[in-house]
């Protein structure tokens, strides 16, 4: 498998002097996580770092507008947050996922950790991004050592990448036996490097030890199954299940049944396109959007006009929504998803949840709050759902 990231500490005199971690070694990888090693130390990282030791972390979800953290622990089976922090992305710094103003971000991220007090010395980033690949192949069964190869050799009759600028994680779904030979069905989840990199050269440049870099669906899935276990929504996990992530940019669908991922899809679309719609429509200032929308936008009030203008918007994002539930289904011959669960910040739009369930024809209920966690902060008025995908981070499986 070929090396990717190089050793911060190569000979500085010698600018050819590029000595690399070899991939395996590096990517020591959580449940469908893409968990990576950068340490010059590592023997002494694969020592502290396996599971369920009892360490504090900082993680950051990287946000094209917000920025959420929190820094806390999780051990033996138990969460705790210590802080939980959001603070605004500088403008156009991430991009798609990509960090496109590395010293803004830098200088953004060493004030707020200054200003809050964070000890954490280890760091976990996770973010999406319509780069990341996710596919699912099926494979003739081969040993271990030769699955990387012809992953590989499959993946690329599938998709037409350079797969030396991935990195590459296998999970391997489930077997398939006919009377010819034996097949193996995985999920391969190709990772940009350039990407990885650049939260490497964040982290370090923060003076932390990178932990782990996960993607946000992996995070949802570990918070469903870790976290979510009252069901306070009263769905079957049996069933498909979909948790629909509405952010600035992006609205992440992610669909789960028995507990792991089942599919996932990104519209390029999201809250900015409704405050974009409200600005050029002289109904309220750039600065004043957010609190306008708390205030004025009620989708159970259809005659006003604000409202109106909101549904035209929500009516594209339900549509997208509407057409990747049909592929769904269609790919899973005939499986429906039974529920969905909304958060984000559009998903705090008012009457929006029974909004989506009428046009959609499935019963769909907000995240308005975490269980089964303990919170050493105070509220001060942060809505904790927005921090589902950062607190799931957190959590380190084996």
């Amino acid at each position: 498998m070929k090396n990717i990231f190089v050793k911060k500490n190569q000979d500085e005199n010698n600018p050819n002097d590029k000595r690399k971690i070899n991939l395996k070694e590096v990517m020591n990888m959580d449940i469908k996580a893409l968990k990576v090693k950068f340490s010059k130390n590592l023997r002494k990282m694969n020592k502290v770092s396996t599971p369920q030791k009892k360490r504090k972390v900082i993680a950051f979800d990287m946000g094209s507008s917000v920025i959420k953290i929190v820094e806390g622990m999780y051990y033996k089976d138990e969460l705790t947050i210590d802080r939980y922090i959001t603070l605004k992305t500088p403008k156009d710094a991430i991009v798609d996922g990509e960090i496109k103003k590395s010293e803004e971000v830098f200088l953004k991220l060493a004030q707020i950790m200054k200003e809050s007090g964070i000890k954490a010395k280890y760091a976990i980033c996770t973010n999406n991004s319509t780069l990341i690949i996710n596919r699912e192949i099926l494979i003739p069964k081969v040993e271990e050592e030769e699955m990387d190869t012809v992953v590989r050799y499959e993946i690329q009759q599938y998709l037409p990448i350079n797969l030396e600028d991935y990195i590459l994680q296998v999970t391997i779904l489930d077997e398939e036996e006919t009377n010819l030979s034996k097949k193996i069905n995985v999920r391969v989840i190709a990772y940009p490097e350039k990407i990885a990199r650049g939260y490497y050269n964040l982290i370090t440049k923060l003076n932390l030890k990178p932990y782990a870099l996960d993607v946000n669906y992996n995070a949802i899935n570990k918070f469903i199954n870790c976290i979510d276990r009252n069901n306070e929504y009263e769905y079957n996990p049996k069933d498909s299940v979909a948790f629909i992530d509405m952010g600035a940019s992006f609205i992440d669908v992610n669909i789960y049944k028995n507990g792991n991922l089942d599919f996932t899809r990104i519209i390029k679309a999201g809250g900015n396109d409704l405050d974009e719609m409200l600005v050029e429509r002289n109904l309220v200032s750039s600065d004043e959007v957010e609190n306008f929308k708390v205030r004025n936008i009620d989708l159970e009030e259809p005659f006003e006009p604000v409202n109106i203008y909101v549904r035209e918007t929500i009516d594209d994002w339900i549509e997208k929504i509407e057409k990747i539930i049909q592929f769904y289904k269609n790919k899973n011959m005939g499986d429906e998803v039974s529920s969905i669960v909304i958060f984000g910040g559009s998903s705090k739009l008012k009457g929006i949840d029974e909004y989506m369930t009428t046009k959609l024809g499935i019963k769909t209920k907000r995240k308005n709050g975490i269980s089964k966690i303990a919170f050493k902060s105070s509220d001060d008025g942060k809505s904790i759902d927005d921090f589902i995908n950062v607190i799931g981070s957190v959590i380190r499986l084996s």
